[in-house]
């Protein structure tokens, strides 16, 4: 058992070796979790923003049925597609006006014009929009039209029904919007390919260099891994074992992160469930 137990500790905190076919996955569990924090952080603002004014401030007309067909016909874009855009627009367009603004020294060895641990996030936070819109708005039609009113009728404003009541109401459903997203992002290979990810990455995006999280570094992450181990390996059968339990831990992470989503969700709803009676 202690055996077993010190062979997990390596597993879980060594990095690769031999062309990822010995060592451990540490690099591959923290750039798996970073790049979907910070796609979290940047798609549940935009997504609930999008929701809100779809259901409460965008009227009911063609425009916006165009707006709601687009958004559910995003969400069954191939991954790959967003992962060229991901590298025409963010990588390019985007990395490289901020190579030519703030980092014209260094030129012609880009900093943020090649792919890297930000725009990997920011293409699936675009990947994963439609669903937090999608979730958001579907609570946001949950929620009794009484409540805005009696809201409203005891002299609120509008945006303070929408900060103080509605929203609150809501948050279960961003929260599921949030879970999907989750579960989705953390799987993606294809895109990530195209953005950011790396079979070996030298060194962490995060270390205790100023500014210690670089956006700009590549990184490692675990669907890519067992992608690699599994079909570009020298040695196939000697990474069989790590290809399983790199899969299995794979599926640890995205349960543990949605049912960490769910608790929040459970409780926001348990909060809230006595203003819907």
């Amino acid at each position: 058992m202690a055996h077993w137990g010190e062979q997990v500790k390596k597993f879980l905190s060594d990095s690769p070796r031999e062309a990822n076919t010995e060592g451990g996955v540490f690099p591959a569990i923290f750039g798996t979790v970073l790049m979907v924090v910070l796609m979290s952080v940047v798609v549940m603002p935009f997504g609930v923003i999008a929701a809100v004014y779809l259901h409460e401030y965008a009227g009911k007309n063609l425009l916006t049925r165009l707006i709601r067909i687009a958004v559910v016909n995003l969400a069954g874009v191939p991954s790959i597609v967003y992962g060229v855009f991901g590298l025409g627009f963010f990588v390019y367009l985007i990395g490289g006006s901020i190579d030519r603004l703030f980092y014209a020294e260094s030129l012609p060895n880009p900093t943020f014009g090649t792919p890297g641990v930000l725009w990997a996030a920011l293409t699936l936070a675009l990947l994963t929009l439609p669903v937090v819109i999608v979730s958001t708005e579907e609570g946001l039609s949950r929620i009794p039209a009484t409540l805005r009113q009696g809201s409203l009728a005891l002299g609120a404003s509008r945006a303070e029904t929408l900060w103080r009541i509605v929203l609150p109401m809501a948050a279960p459903a961003m929260m599921t919007g949030l879970i999907l997203a989750i579960a989705r992002a953390a799987g993606e290979t294809a895109p990530l390919m195209l953005v950011g990810v790396v079979k070996s990455a030298p060194v962490l995006p995060v270390d205790d260099i100023f500014p210690y999280l670089h956006l700009e570094r590549k990184f490692m992450h675990l669907s890519f891994q067992i992608y690699d181990m599994a079909f570009q390996s020298p040695s196939v059968e000697a990474a069989r074992p790590l290809v399983f339990a790199t899969a299995f831990l794979l599926v640890a992470i995205v349960v543990g992160l949605n049912l960490t989503a769910m608790g929040i969700r459970h409780s926001l709803r348990e909060r809230y469930r006595v203003w819907e009676q």
